[in-house]
């Protein structure tokens, strides 16, 4: 029986959470109760995201800073000078597309036999560089990309996406996988008209119905994966991977409701790039809870100040070969006849009343802040109602979950 090496390694949707706190490096720890100690000293560091490969494109360079535990959002390193020379002598400068993400001016794609040196210059003249990294490969493919209805380990039943790869070279050995997927949203309590706010008098107030002036009931979620998966092949006979689970989604998540796709991105990283997944693994499964007397202490990656050698600089620069492969499937193809997940919201009709002072009606203030959506006439009113169903904006609405605009790759 063939034996993987997979780790999970716990992200944010959009990048890498750093969070300073005790002078510790913390990656997305939670805990169940607010705490509401002191956190101790805070350390800014610079951090950064920086992976480009051998796909010819603008390449992308993200910098942000440390933020601290109570704090949701890390600041974004604006107008800094981001470059990468290479060893035959090119440099790639970067440009500043929106805050906090540099994007190559030119398109190009990393090569082999070629090292990759990441430089950056901050706003306060601070200066950093990368370790030279190297393309561990050429190419690498994913053979097969499926789905299979099964009940995992946790005894949850789902939907896993499993991948099949090979490399007949032998040359590949470390893998990091993630993904995008994309879900079809449909608005349970949707209706081609909506209620209007206009005036609201001491005496009368005037909110018509009126036909909606966007696409409202069919929208496209998309989510990025939230997990680090790394696996590696170095103790096997092939360079293979079979039946490999990159995404497993329980059946109750409302995403397969209707049409999912989902685009399987697989990395073949350098051994310094494994190992440093690795040991983020290690740091992270170390300690029970951020508070723990056992602390992991803060991970450097291979990126360093030039301008102060004891500055803690987080994140790492990767150079790695990638290949992807999307998938479609509907709910019916896996759960035919079988009842839908439920929506991702609990959905409850109201019949708001009119009946009030100026400033007081209830459907009156719902319409005009737009808190809740119209859904069809009471037309048998009872005491108390007033003359619209409403319902709140997610189960009317599904702008409020994804976007209205078909994707350029979906496919029914």
């Amino acid at each position: 029986m063939r034996k993987y090496y997979n780790y999970l390694i716990s992200i944010s949707k959009k990048q890498p959470r750093f969070v300073i706190a005790l002078s510790v490096l913390v990656f997305n720890f939670s805990c169940v109760e607010p705490y509401e100690g002191d956190f101790g000293s805070f350390e800014d560091v610079l951090v950064v995201n920086a992976i480009i490969t051998n796909e010819l494109k603008r390449q992308e360079v993200t910098l942000t800073r440390s933020y601290r535990f109570e704090e949701e959002e890390p600041p974004f390193e604006t107008d800094a000078e981001v470059s990468i020379t290479t060893s035959n002598g090119n440099q790639y400068n970067f440009e500043e597309t929106q805050q906090g993400v540099y994007e190559s001016i030119e398109p190009f794609a990393a090569e082999l036999q070629n090292n990759y040196t990441l430089n950056i210059t901050t706003s306060s003249g601070r200066t950093y560089r990368s370790t030279p990294m190297e393309l561990p490969v050429a190419s690498t493919t994913i053979d097969d990309v499926f789905a299979e209805r099964i009940i995992n380990d946790n005894g949850e039943e789902g939907i896993t996406i499993n991948i099949d790869s090979y490399d007949s070279s032998g040359s590949s050995k470390f893998f990091r996988h993630d993904f995008i997927e994309t879900f079809k949203i449909i608005a349970p309590f949707w209706s081609p008209f909506d209620a209007v706010f206009v005036i609201e008098g001491f005496e009368t107030f005037e909110i018509p119905v009126i036909l909606r002036e966007q696409e409202e009931q069919i929208c496209y979620g998309t989510n990025n994966s939230s997990t680090i998966n790394v696996a590696s092949t170095q103790a096997l006979v092939e360079d293979r991977l079979d039946d490999y689970s990159v995404r497993f989604v329980n059946r109750d998540n409302y995403m397969l409701s209707h049409r999912y796709s989902i685009l399987v991105k697989q990395y073949v990283l350098t051994p310094e790039t494994f190992a440093y997944y690795d040991t983020l693994k290690g740091l992270s499964q170390s300690s029970t809870t951020v508070f723990s007397e056992d602390q992991p202490g803060f991970l450097a990656g291979n990126i360093v100040s030039l301008t102060d050698p004891d500055e803690n600089v987080a994140g790492y620069f990767e150079v790695s070969t990638v290949a992807e492969q999307r998938l479609f499937f509907s709910y019916e193809d896996f759960f035919p006849g079988e009842e839908l997940p439920p929506y991702v919201i609990s959905c409850v009709l109201q019949k708001p009343s009119t009946a009030g002072n100026f400033g007081e009606r209830d459907l009156v203030n719902i319409i005009r802040e737009e808190s809740m959506r119209f859904y069809d006439y009471n037309t048998n009113p009872q005491p108390g109602e007033g003359p619209y169903i409403m319902v709140i904006p997610q189960c009317g609405d599904c702008t409020t979950l994804g976007s209205n605009i078909v994707p350029d790759f979906w496919v029914e």
